[in-house]
């Protein structure tokens, strides 16, 4: 996968058009986790110190699309954020139509792209005014890249030039060498509550990797749909069927050990799926079921992990996420984690920091992972064959 970069041009006096994802999580008015914001600096720092003259788009949330503006989802407290990040200051602008002048070496942030008419719907005529902008764009939000929208492929098709950002790179460099050809030693932990949302994924990765490893809600459905009783866990009925194909696959490793409750504010206890009561629920896999595969971590050429393995946010159910990331982190292989609740729990874990590689993205890491074309990415190839 080749497309430009920001080495491939010169910024100085030129207006840059940049997408970032700054979609972060926004509490009592503040940026509660800045990890987008952060990881979009490089590229920020490299446009402004050639002297571009910088005008940053994003989104936030999911507003109306109806051209107004939407005070809960003002990019404002991203902005504040930025500004301590970068110790300069930054105007937020709300009128497209009205952008002021720009010094070399300055940044301004325009409002929530998704206020825009057009913009989900990859409206040519929102692409054609975002292009007309700046005199290059760059786009650096890998996360949304998997989005056919104005801001991130429709933009591309009509800007004269067009690159991706340091960020955006980095993703596709490291998640390349999740899609291997030679699946060798190869191993994908998968948790989360649906097995509908990630069936593609999971079955893709069968065939990639050696071997995947399930938990979460994922794991319970597979579970019933082997015919264990789950109590009142977690399941999606309508997916037995594809769950019962999945857990018969060679390659496929669903726990037999975990931690039940009667209500997730109870203490767990551990207990092999053939023992649990109607009146329980299933919230983590036992830690112990991993300790048992430890050869398999230890062995391990490359790990993916994408998902918790159970309900992390409550310490009583922590105990198996926490397993997992520790084996993770422990192993010698090249490891790879993605998803907002993925971060979450590596990061409750204390092992954020020794991955060796953690993906901005959810939706998008998971459909390149897949093998799916992402539109943002095939529109920059495409500027570059031409």
């Amino acid at each position: 996968m080749k497309f430009l970069g920001l080495n491939d041009f010169q910024f100085k006096d030129q207006r840059v058009l940049l997408r970032l994802d700054l979609n972060a999580p926004i509490k009592d008015g503040k940026v509660s986790n800045d990890e987008r914001l952060v990881r979009s600096l490089p590229t920020i720092n490299h446009i402004l110190k050639n002297e571009g003259r910088l005008i940053v788009i994003s989104h936030l949330g999911r507003p109306k699309e109806n051209g107004e503006f939407q005070p809960d989802f003002s990019l404002f407290p991203v902005v504040k954020r930025l500004e301590h990040l970068l110790s300069r200051p930054i105007n937020l602008i709300t009128d497209i139509n009205n952008i002021p002048s720009i010094e070399r070496g300055e940044m301004i942030v325009l409002e929530n792209v998704r206020f825009l008419e057009g913009e989900k719907s990859n409206d040519p005529g929102l692409s054609k005014k975002l292009a007309n902008i700046a005199d290059i764009f760059v786009m650096d939000a890998f996360a949304t890249s998997h989005r056919a929208h104005s801001s991130t492929a429709g933009v591309i098709e009509f800007s004269e030039k067009a690159c991706a950002g340091f960020l955006l790179e980095e993703e596709v460099s490291a998640l390349s060498k999740l899609t291997l050809e030679n699946k060798d030693k190869s191993l994908a932990v998968l948790g989360g509550a649906k097995i509908s949302t990630k069936l593609n994924l999971i079955n893709s990765l069968c065939d990639k990797m050696d071997t995947v490893i399930l938990g979460g809600g994922i794991a319970n459905t597979c579970l019933l749909a082997q015919g264990f009783s789950v109590g009142r866990s977690l399941v999606e009925d309508s997916m037995l069927k594809e769950a019962l194909e999945l857990s018969k696959k060679s390659n496929v490793i669903v726990p037999r050990t975990v931690v039940t409750a009667k209500m997730q504010e109870h203490e767990g206890s551990i207990k092999h799926i053939d023992q649990i009561e109607e009146d329980e629920s299933i919230f983590d896999i036992a830690p112990d079921s991993f300790k048992e595969l430890q050869d398999l971590f230890d062995a391990a050429s490359t790990i993916l992990w994408n998902g918790p393995m159970g309900l992390f946010e409550e310490s009583a159910f922590a105990g198996g996420t926490n397993q997992v990331a520790k084996m993770i982190v422990s192993s010698k292989g090249f490891s790879v984690a993605g998803g907002g609740d993925t971060i979450s729990a590596a990061s409750k874990a204390g092992v954020l920091n020794e991955l060796d590689y953690v993906s901005t993205a959810g939706g998008a890491f998971l459909e390149f992972i897949e093998g799916r074309k992402l539109p943002s990415l095939e529109a920059l190839e495409l500027k570059l064959a031409k």
